[in-house]
C-alpha cells in the first residue's frame, strides 16, 4: 500500500476541509472539532498515521453504534492519526456485512462470557424481542470489544508490514537503476 496509491483514492485534503467547513490554518476557526481537524499531521500520509487510521477505523467499525464515521474522525483526531483512512475503514461494516458481523460478535461474546444461546425460540412480539436483546446485550458488547481489538491489531500490523515491503521494493528498484 504505497502513499501514491492511497493519495489517488482518498479525497483531496483541501476539498475535504472545505466540505467539512474547516478553514485553513491561520484563519479563525470555531469549535474544538474544527481546531482538531485543521492540524496538518492528521492529513499527512506516513506509515505511522495510516496504520493508526486503519486501526481506529477497524476498531470503531465493530462497535454497534450510530454515527461511526463521526466517532472515527474524532477518535483519529484525538489520537493524531490519519483521519480520512480511519473514516474509510469504518466502511468495513456496511448494510451487507452488518448483520453477519453482529452475529459473529454475539457468538464470540457468548463464548467469552459463557452465556448459552437462547433456548426458547424468538417470538415476534415486542416483549419477546426485548427479552432477547436484554439477554444478548452483554455477550454482544464483550464480543464486539474483543473482535474490535483483534482486527485493529491485525490491521495495524498488516498495514505496517505492507508499507515496509513496499518501501523495501522501491529502495531495491532505485538501487538497480543507479
Amino acid at each position: 500500500m504505497t502513499r501514491h496509491w492511497l493519495k489517488g483514492r482518498l479525497p483531496n485534503t483541501d476539498a475535504l476541509r472545505k466540505q467539512l467547513g474547516i478553514h485553513p490554518p491561520g484563519q479563525p476557526v470555531q469549535g474544538w472539532m474544527a481546531t482538531q481537524l485543521s492540524r496538518p499531521q492528521l492529513w499527512h500520509m506516513n506509515r505511522r498515521s495510516v496504520a493508526g487510521g486503519v486501526a481506529v477505523g477497524l476498531f470503531i467499525s465493530w462497535m454497534p453504534l450510530p454515527l461511526q464515521m463521526l466517532i472515527a474522525a474524532i477518535t483519529a483526531a484525538v489520537l493524531r492519526v490519519h483521519v480520512p483512512v480511519s473514516v474509510v475503514m469504518v466502511w468495513f461494516t456496511n448494510p451487507l456485512t452488518f448483520a453477519p458481523l453482529l452475529y459473529v460478535a454475539w457468538r464470540v461474546g457468548s463464548i467469552i462470557t459463557g452465556t448459552p444461546p437462547l433456548d426458547t425460540p424468538l417470538t415476534l412480539t415486542f416483549d419477546g424481542l426485548q427479552t432477547a436483546l436484554l439477554h444478548a446485550w452483554p455477550a454482544l458488547a464483550a464480543g464486539s470489544l474483543f473482535c474490535a481489538c483483534i482486527t485493529a491489531i491485525l490491521g495495524f500490523a498488516a498495514t505496517n508490514i505492507i508499507w515496509r515491503i513496499s518501501a523495501v521494493r522501491r529502495w531495491r528498484q532505485r538501487a538497480r537503476t543507479l
